[in-house]
């Protein structure tokens, strides 16, 4: 992903976002459920990304010209079908992990267990 704008304003974020993404070039909105938050540094704005890098040129000039048409426009529908997949994916391999991990402290506490309770004696 790419950085292409700092906003301050909601309204003027999400406009970018669905007018570039009807042109083809996925978007992602930095805090855009939080929005910016006095106090913290790295919340002060909201943040409007390229999600493909090779598509950062062509949504700098959408941004400037709003009749510029990408050369290599991608089906939003399809690009988040295939986003959600990896996520997935992701949590599905992470939650292998932490199973596994689960069951060697479960054996581990009752062999501790049964150390306590039932001491060599």
């Amino acid at each position: 992903m790419k950085l292409l704008l700092k906003l301050q304003d909601k309204d003027e974020a999400l406009s970018i976002k669905y007018r570039l993404e009807l042109s083809g070039i996925p978007i992602f909105i930095g805090s855009e459920n939080s929005g910016p938050a006095l106090g913290f540094i790295n919340a002060d704005c909201y943040t409007i990304w390229a999600e493909i890098d090779a598509q950062y040129k062509c949504a700098i000039s959408s941004i400037n010209d709003k009749s510029y048409e990408p050369l290599n426009p991608v089906n939003i529908d399809n690009f988040r079908i295939v986003q959600e997949g990896q996520v997935q994916a992701f949590r599905d391999k992470f939650s292998k992990v932490n199973e596994y991990i689960l069951n060697i402290l479960a054996v581990g506490g009752i062999a501790w267990l049964v150390f306590v309770i039932f001491p060599r004696g």
